[in-house]
């Protein structure tokens, strides 16, 4: 086991996280706890000096164990058995491109988003690419972490686009291990990078008053799309796209969506603001209850439908200065959510309107927009 070179970095005692440190496949090894060994081992709990100790040999002792039954990281839903396999035991094969096939085949049949689905497609369609065939069709167990690595590498051209992509492939593997019981992730290992805040510029009120009169004369889709994104908080490329006539209720001061028709997965009811409620007015007229509001048919424009003619506009617009390059439909939304939170300073009435089940949703929303940092906390503060 000395080629392994275990050993037990604990620099500071109780101040500094410790660890087992060894080398598998060439690569260094960090563990941290027994969550690999699927035993309950958690030295950097430890409320004394002495037990962090005992518990920091345990986890070396079992890790030795495991690397030499070639039990790691464990591939048994049960705890380790200590025999050491023989040489006729059988040991079920994992073959990685079809346990891969498995798992995105079981995402593609849940209920996620069209756009968190389509990365998921994605991304599994990029790994598998980049694995050779000899590894696709080996024991996923033999797959490299730093393969794993090489391939997140090759997304780092922003921390956002590098941690998105490890979000996802780590989905993938997170279903491999509920299909399987196999316990192992690798992706949980890679490296994370920092995002950068992104600050989305927001339509002000004189900006939106000329754009929605330029688009009233230019396109009426895209002007009632835009009016029903800012006056409803209502997601243009679903929830709005696919809106029929029913949905508009209690003489056109309600828009109701089932659970299935909007992004949250609840039943949700937004009024109608009066400059909203003129303009769905003329589009309502002659209309059946099941007709799109915006075909004039039983079924909706394709998902692009909004995007495609908004890009057409979109030159023309900021020709006239109507807006900046950066903002797009989807700016109406983040537009209305500050508009509220000035009037309001309440996230809880931002968070109903917009349909966020969490706070912390929210809060970062408003970040984004530059709306809601620690400094606008300042005017609350006690004073004497």
């Amino acid at each position: 086991m000395d080629h392994y070179h275990f050993r037990i970095v604990n620099p500071n005692g109780l101040k500094s996280r410790a660890y087992v440190s060894f080398y598998l496949d060439g690569t260094r090894m960090r563990e941290y706890n027994g969550n690999n060994l699927m035993l309950p081992i958690h030295p950097n709990r430890a409320k004394t000096e002495k037990e962090k100790s005992r518990l920091l040999k345990r986890l070396l002792l079992e890790l030795k164990k495991a690397v030499r039954e070639e039990n790691y990281p464990v591939i048994s839903g049960t705890p380790l058995t200590r025999s050491k396999r023989t040489p006729t035991e059988e040991v079920e094969f994992h073959q990685t491109a079809k346990l891969l096939e498995n798992a995105i085949e079981r995402k593609r049949n849940s209920a996620l988003s069209y756009d968190y689905q389509k990365n998921l497609d994605a991304v599994y369609r990029y790994f598998t690419n980049f694995l050779q065939k000899s590894e696709l069709e080996d024991d996923i167990r033999k797959l490299k972490f730093s393969r794993i690595q090489e391939f997140l590498d090759g997304f780092n051209s922003s921390g956002t686009n590098y941690m998105n992509r490890r979000l996802e492939l780590g989905a993938l593997f997170s279903m491999i291990e509920k299909q399987t019981g196999i316990a192992f992730n690798p992706v949980r290992r890679t490296l994370s990078m920092k995002r950068k805040a992104k600050l989305h510029k927001i339509y002000e009120k004189e900006q939106l008053k000329r754009l929605f009169s330029f688009l009233g004369q230019n396109h009426p889709d895209l002007q009632l799309c835009c009016l029903i994104c800012y006056g409803c908080f209502l997601r243009p490329h679903q929830e709005i796209r696919n809106l029929r006539a029913g949905d508009v209720v209690k003489d056109c001061t309600e828009i109701h969506l089932s659970g299935d028709r909007n992004k949250s997965g609840r039943i949700r009811i937004v009024p109608i603001p009066e400059y909203v409620r003129q303009v769905l007015m003329n589009r309502l007229d002659g209309l059946t209850s099941e007709q799109n509001i915006f075909s004039g048919k039983n079924i909706a424009y394709n998902r692009a439908y909004f995007h495609t003619q908004w890009q057409r506009l979109k030159k023309t617009m900021i020709n006239l200065n109507l807006l900046l390059p950066m903002q797009t439909l989807y700016s109406f939304r983040h537009s209305a959510a500050a508009n509220v939170y000035r009037k309001t300073r309440d996230i809880d009435i931002v968070r109903k309107l917009m349909g966020h089940s969490d706070m912390m949703v929210t809060l970062k929303y408003l970040r984004s927009l530059g709306e809601h940092t620690d400094d606008s906390l300042r005017e609350f503060m006690p004073d004497l």
